[in-house]
């Protein structure tokens, strides 16, 4: 009879701390763990200390606790939370709202070595001076594999000039990247990015996370102010789109005042306005010149008494009420 196979102790520990986790933080952030370091890991937790718990597990451990947290909560997308999860992930555990979480990670930057066997995203450059390194079979490995220009002063290699090792889109093989870590180049910037998260019930994806919020910001203005002038075109009325008919209403009731016959005295600086501007455009065709246009003048008022005062209030009106009162 083969006997029951036991699961370690261990195990048990902390899938129970992580499903403790998740019943006390609403929100949870992943992140891949294969493209950074310990040292990248380890100031980040110094950083968010006392607003972030980031916990390293297998992939086995943190399926079974999102599995059991599932079970009791039941909390929704928790499945799909799990089938993304990629080989090796940190789960960051949080309170902070995931917008502003990613965007201290933004401002952690790391300059990191390259990466053996990958493509170099920029150009790498050794600087001339004291590498700090001992004579013997080091040097050759500068000569060879870099073909680094050096010299030995005071016991120590010395890089002669500066010198271009990679162009940007340039393979780097095992032991280049050995020989520029070993002489502590580190050429490219390194960022903790969050895969995606999960915000007490609802999936926020890498493409929502790192949205250009902007761009977003213009294409949502330009988006807005298309659906109004189709309104107003439509002539649909609602919160938005009233005022600005109004506004039109009024132009085309003064446009239409202008070409009749009568005279309105409460419209008298518009009226001088109007021909200004008339008068204007003859003389730029003509002269070339322009006519200044009078500012309109405060009307006075005269003193009544309060029961004249009321019944003005109730006689004059002011822009399309008076206008078609």
């Amino acid at each position: 009879m083969i006997g029951k196979h036991e699961i370690p102790q261990w195990k048990m520990d902390e899938v129970e701390q992580l499903v403790s986790l998740f019943k006390d933080y609403s929100n949870v952030a992943v992140i891949e763990v294969a493209k950074l370091n310990d040292k990248q890991i380890q100031e980040m937790r110094k950083i968010l200390r006392g607003k972030v718990i980031i916990r390293m597990s297998k992939k086995s451990l943190q399926l079974r606790a999102i599995d059991k947290y599932r079970q009791e909560s039941k909390k929704e997308d928790l499945n799909e939370f799990a089938e993304r999860i990629p080989g090796q992930a940190a789960l960051c555990f949080t309170d902070l709202n995931i917008f502003e979480l990613k965007k201290i990670f933004n401002q952690s930057e790391w300059m990191v070595p390259a990466k053996p066997n990958e493509i170099t995203p920029v150009d790498i450059w050794v600087r001339a001076g004291d590498t700090g390194l001992p004579t013997g079979q080091v040097i050759s490995e500068l000569n060879m594999t870099l073909r680094l220009p050096t010299r030995i002063q005071n016991d120590t290699i010395w890089i002669r000039e500066d010198t271009q090792t990679h162009q940007a889109g340039a393979f780097v093989d095992v032991k280049q990247a050995a020989v520029l870590k070993k002489l502590g180049v580190n050429p490219i910037k390194s960022l903790i990015k969050i895969h995606y998260a999960w915000s007490d019930g609802e999936i926020i994806p890498e493409e929502i996370l790192y949205m250009d919020l902007e761009q977003f910001q213009k294409d949502l203005t330009s988006a807005f102010f298309s659906a109004q002038n189709l309104a107003l075109e439509l002539g649909i009325v609602d919160k938005e789109t009233i005022k600005p008919m109004i506004q039109k209403a009024h132009r085309g009731a003064l446009g239409l005042l202008f070409e009749l016959p009568v005279y309105f005295e409460d419209l008298r600086d518009e009226y001088v306005r109007k021909a200004v501007l008339n008068a204007n455009a003859i003389n730029a065709m003509v002269l070339g010149g322009d006519l200044p246009i009078p500012k309109t003048e405060d009307k006075k008022e005269s003193k009544v008494d309060e029961s004249e005062d009321e019944e003005d209030e109730e006689d004059e009106e002011v822009g399309i009420g008076g206008l078609f009162g």
